[in-house]
């Protein structure tokens, strides 16, 4: 998909002498790509007052309102129910891009006018359509030959983007013949889902072709269906489709993350292991991180992570999707505030080997909890809700036990936890002290080296209460900050992050073989 251009201005300075500074060649244009859900899928333009409309997708308000007005709903939206739309504010959205805009030092952007929405729209009309409209509009303008359109001292320029005309292809052609079909029975619905299935398991090709706009609109249902091979074909071919790199925003754009999360809910068992597949494999890409988070995949993967009815695979993909989504900011809030979240990751990162051929499971689902523990520690919810469960403790605990070898990255990510919750905290002076944190600490600040020990030694200090304010940043050990300048434990997953790559499905039922 084509990314969009902004581009702005600095105001000129109002004193006189800055003013006679000012010349052509004093201005700049600086280009930035917004993230992709902060764009409307209509407009192509920053969202100002962004709404979730059924089955999940966030559109800005003015748009889906000419849509509905027009009684038109252009390929990227299509699927939407006819019935009076019911629009909820996306507030953590539009928080989440007012703060991007602070950030960049751009202007936050401006709600769309009806009469503008209603151009927009109307230009992505087929001509007889457009003719037939009585809506009163003012006529639309000729577009500009760059495709820019300019607002708020900054244009967008989508004429790269992909998502409204693409050409169909004949084996789309045939699905659509059924999924579109009003009257299309459960046997043919079933029958076309194994095909798509079969279809987007064959080549990479073959998955970017068919990920368009109307198919990935006509899934949506099918994640719905009450008949489970119609339902559990559908999440396989959204997991199928995800494995592209070029697949993964538009997947969320469509709209289909909150019927995947209905389906971890309460679909069909295999269903349920497929979309969380599909929840992991989008989450992946950082630009679907917050919006995933928004739409509420957190408390349904958490619950599949900690089932122990489940299989090893569901849990273990559950986890790497909770983990990528973790590494988003805003979503670290969202986990903290789940009833019973450190708990249960608590429950997993501390269970025993039981001396069989699933102790190997256990160790990587023991390790992925550890891993969300240590995001966790990153933003001060974080902090307080892991110190509130007794996690300083449990970490010890688990150093302690050998869980965590020496050496490993399971250590690394439990000293990682322990002094992300170090960082600006009295309280943990204390309960690191009943725990006997600097015993467990010691061996590693005394090793030769590596980012274990240098956290270690920085965890020590903060119990002390000795002064550390340089933060291991990007010139230091780990590659980034937190939001709130601890360090966020992806810098150190980047010395040793799990593959991202994910094979197809291969087996007879359909199993994801995605290797951690």
């Amino acid at each position: 998909m084509g990314t969009a251009r902004l581009r702005w201005r600095p105001f000129a300075a109002s004193s006189p002498a800055s003013s006679a500074s000012s010349s052509p060649s004093s201005s700049f244009t600086t280009t930035v790509d917004p993230p992709a859900e902060f764009l409307c899928p209509i407009s192509g333009t920053l969202m100002a007052d962004p709404v979730i409309v059924p089955p999940g997708q966030t559109i800005e308000r003015a748009c889906i309102q000419a849509c509905a007005a027009l009684a038109f709903y252009p390929p990227a939206v299509a699927g939407l129910p006819s019935s009076p739309l019911v629009l909820i504010p996306n507030v953590a959205l539009r928080s989440a891009i007012l703060n991007w805009c602070e950030r960049l030092g751009l202007p936050h952007p401006s709600p769309l006018s009806l009469d503008t929405a209603g151009d927009i729209v109307r230009r992505l009309m087929p001509p007889r359509q457009e003719q037939r409209s009585q809506v009163n509009y003012e006529p639309a303008p000729q577009p500009q030959p760059s495709s820019v359109r300019t607002r708020n001292r900054y244009s967008v320029d989508y004429s790269a983007r992909d998502d409204f005309v693409q050409e169909p292809k004949p084996l789309e052609e045939e699905i659509m013949a059924v999924l579109g079909a009003d009257g299309a029975s459960p046997a043919e619905q079933k029958a076309t889902m194994a095909s798509l299935r079969q279809a987007t398991r064959e080549s990479k090709e073959m998955r970017t072709q068919l990920c368009t706009p109307r198919l990935l609109a006509a899934l949506r249902p099918m994640l719905l269906s009450a008949d489970a091979g119609i339902q559990v074909n559908a999440a396989a071919v959204m997991v199928n489709l995800s494995l592209e790199a070029e697949n993964k925003v538009r997947i969320v754009r469509s709209g289909a993350v909150s019927p995947l999360v209905d389906v971890l809910r309460v679909g069909h068992p295999e269903a349920r292991d497929h979309a969380a597949g599909a929840i992991y494999s989008l989450a992946v890409e950082d630009e679907n991180r917050a919006a995933i988070g928004v739409l509420g995949a957190i408390p349904p993967l958490l619950e599949l992570f900690s089932s122990g009815g489940a299989g090893h695979r569901a849990r273990r993909e559950a986890g790497m999707a909770l983990y990528h989504v973790s590494l988003a900011g805003m979503n670290r809030s969202k986990i903290a505030r789940t009833p019973g979240v450190v708990r249960t990751l608590l429950a997993t990162a501390e269970a025993r080997d039981r001396g069989n051929e699933a102790d190997a499971d256990a160790a990587a689902l023991r390790k992925l909890a550890v891993m969300i523990l240590a995001n966790l520690a990153g933003c001060p919810e974080g902090r307080a809700a892991l110190m509130d469960g007794g996690t300083v403790a449990a970490i010890v605990g688990i150093m302690r036990s050998g869980s965590a070898a020496p050496g490993s990255a399971e250590e690394e990510y439990c000293i990682s936890a322990l002094y992300g919750m170090s960082r600006g905290s009295l309280r943990f002076r204390g309960l690191a002290r009943a725990a006997g944190v600097e015993a467990a600490l010691m061996p590693v600040a005394e090793s030769d080296g590596g980012v274990g020990r240098d956290m270690a030694r920085r965890t020590l200090r903060a119990m002390r209460g000795e002064d550390d304010e340089v933060a291991l940043t990007a010139s230091g050990i780990l590659g980034r900050e937190w939001d709130d300048a601890s360090v966020v434990s992806e810098g150190m997953v980047s010395l040793r992050r799990p593959p991202h790559h994910r094979s197809n499905y291969a087996g007879p039922s359909g199993s994801n073989t995605t290797q951690f």
